[in-house]
């Protein structure tokens, strides 16, 4: 009977979060909020659709070509009085410096305080098999998935918390202050920050790091009323997951290979390994890049945002579910997701494998004794 009653209130308060609480919002017009990576794709998208609002966008450009054509759209909108570009690369401390110099500078004379920063930037490091890969490839996704958040979030921060005070609403900040938030940060995680994958060991250790990060300071800021959200979303149709993108990255990695390892793996694998690759993409990446606006808006000014996002069909019910699943589960259930992909796309059987490495024979496979009545080990089979 308690648990019957428990598990009642559980469902009671649940549908109160989602459909009552989530959906008021503390109104977005006149507020300030700073974007990064907004070239083109998500961060893009969220700047026109904020100033659209009646939001002030400080909107961080990587390129001027993606600053311009961000300013031309304003202006199509109707809207540029509240874009503010500005030119930012997050793997620089004295860039961030400057764009911090920028927004205070602006936010002073308007008299105004800034509600929020958007952790936008990104970069979609796949290469290939680990063995590909060189420390700079770490090194290169760390800096920018997560320290580029990190720079933003140690420069911003005395701003963020200025506006406690602020936009303060008639009382209600003590108790509401923390899900409420006087300033919020919104990061731009991913279910691979949840969940390892093949050939994504730079882009996973980059993910999971800035979710960490972003984990442990939400605790450090609730007593500044400053927030912290995470999106995690799947995989969408952006530029960096074009097919040219991709085989670029390949190629660039590729042609860094030592003559041996290039003999060990074969241009069979490589060639292989770009099919199977764009393929996936193609069947699994959403078009809908609406729902990460979505999200990045009702993080920012939802009256009860959500810690994390959970972005796409594919997140939510694939790659977070799996995430909570024992490792060797996660690990054969990705193992036999890939194979039934390609399977279905009729290819032929060295791509279906991937075309394993030049000295590796597929039919000399063997599995432990607890893994040889499950399903997926027949599939796997079926496939050799």
């Amino acid at each position: 009977m308690v648990l019957y009653i428990f598990t009642s209130l559980l469902v009671v308060f649940y549908l109160v979060k989602r459909f009552i609480l989530e959906s008021l919002s503390i109104g977005a017009e006149g507020r300030w909020v700073v974007i990064s990576g907004c070239d083109s794709g998500f961060g893009r998208l969220t700047s026109l659709r904020l100033i659209s609002k009646g939001v002030n966008v400080f909107a961080g450009c990587y390129t001027q070509k993606g600053r311009e054509d961000l300013e031309k759209c304003a202006e199509e909108l109707e809207c540029s009085h509240r874009l503010h570009t500005f030119q930012l690369d997050i793997t620089s401390d004295q860039s961030v410096a400057d764009a911090y110099q920028f927004v205070k500078k602006t936010l002073e004379a308007n008299d105004a305080l800034l509600w929020g920063i958007v952790n936008n930037a990104g970069v979609f490091s796949i290469f290939g098999p680990d063995d590909w890969c060189s420390i700079k490839q770490y090194t290169d996704s760390l800096n920018v998935n997560c320290l580029g958040a990190v720079r933003m979030c140690h420069q911003f921060l005395p701003l963020l918390k200025q506006s406690k005070v602020g936009h303060s609403i008639e009382g209600r900040r003590e108790r509401w202050g923390y899900r409420m938030g006087q300033g919020r940060i919104v990061t731009m995680g991913s279910s691979a920050g949840r969940m390892h994958g093949q050939f994504l060991a730079p882009y996973c250790t980059s993910k999971f790091a800035v979710e960490a990060y972003m984990d442990c300071i939400r605790f450090e800021l609730r007593r500044f009323g400053v927030s912290v959200h995470i999106l995690e979303p799947g995989a969408f149709k952006t530029e960096l997951l074009s097919e040219e993108a991709q085989n670029a990255r390949v190629d660039y990695i590729w042609n860094s290979l030592s003559a041996e390892t290039k003999n060990e793996y074969g241009e069979t694998y490589k060639k292989n390994f770009k099919e199977a690759w764009n393929i996936g993409v193609n069947i699994m990446a959403s078009s809908n890049l609406d729902w990460v606006a979505d999200h990045y808006t009702h993080a920012l000014f939802s009256f009860w945002p959500r810690l994390r996002y959970y972005t796409g069909w594919d997140s939510r019910f694939l790659f977070i579910p799996l995430s909570l699943l024992p490792t060797f589960v996660q690990d054969n259930s990705k193992q036999c997701n890939c194979r039934i992909v390609f399977c279905l796309q009729c290819i032929e059987c060295s791509p279906v494998l991937l075309s394993f490495p030049n000295h590796f024979n597929p039919s000399k496979l063997s599995f432990p004794n607890e893994y040889g009545n499950l399903p997926f080990v027949y599939l796997f089979r079926f496939v050799q």
